[in-house]
């Protein structure tokens, strides 16, 4: 029963990103009426909307001030070996970042999901036992408290974990893509031997 709780908490958070992740376009109506959702179709007689809550409008041209569509984003393999030397000091950065943004988001989930334990099981020792015998502690405050904070440090360590792979990784095939060039990272000190000390 557990593992499906957490299976459906995780499924739920992963769809609820998603959702907010998609690009919307806003509809802005003559009389101040502001839209945000998808421009379904637009011609001489009508336009089309669906709001963002699912509900569906056709308006006239007239009544329409402007539409502003939202850019669709286009994702695309880097292949570190098709750039020059700047473009991959720059793909590098952004691996960087990426991988330190896991990190930290990784270890933050840790520290919480700890703290989190901890303090929980601290306010169930010492909580004053006020009802039948069965309820040895008398309060679920430590429950919750270890609930909320394993749910929080949970979703911080399932998108952190990823990105800081996906960083770490990045960020080593630009290093060894810049070897071919003959060149150091950015931000970095040769010390002889082979050995390379990276800022």
């Amino acid at each position: 029963m557990k593992r499906i709780l957490i299976s459906a908490i995780i499924l739920i958070f992963i769809s609820l990103l998603a959702n907010g992740q998609q690009s919307q376009d806003t509809l802005y109506l003559k009389n101040g009426y502001k839209a945000v959702g998808k421009l379904l179709g637009q011609s001489k007689t009508e336009c089309r909307f669906k709001t963002s809550e699912g509900i569906y409008f056709t308006f006239s041209p007239d009544e329409v001030e402007k539409i502003l569509i939202a850019p669709e984003m286009i994702m695309r393999k880097v292949n570190p070996d098709a750039l020059n030397a700047d473009q991959l000091n720059l793909y590098m950065d952004k691996a960087v970042k990426m991988r330190n943004t896991g990190r930290a988001l990784t270890l933050t989930g840790l520290g919480v999901m700890t703290t989190g334990f901890v303090t929980g099981i601290i306010m169930l020792n010492n909580a004053k036992p006020h009802g039948p015998p069965e309820d040895p502690h008398g309060s679920w405050a430590g429950a919750v408290v270890i609930g909320i904070t394993g749910l929080a440090g949970i979703t911080d360590i399932i998108i952190g974990v990823p990105v800081w792979t996906v960083g770490g990784s990045r960020k080593a095939k630009a290093e060894l893509t810049l070897q071919k060039f003959n060149l150091m990272p950015e931000n970095s000190m040769a010390l002889g031997l082979g050995i390379t000390i990276r800022f």
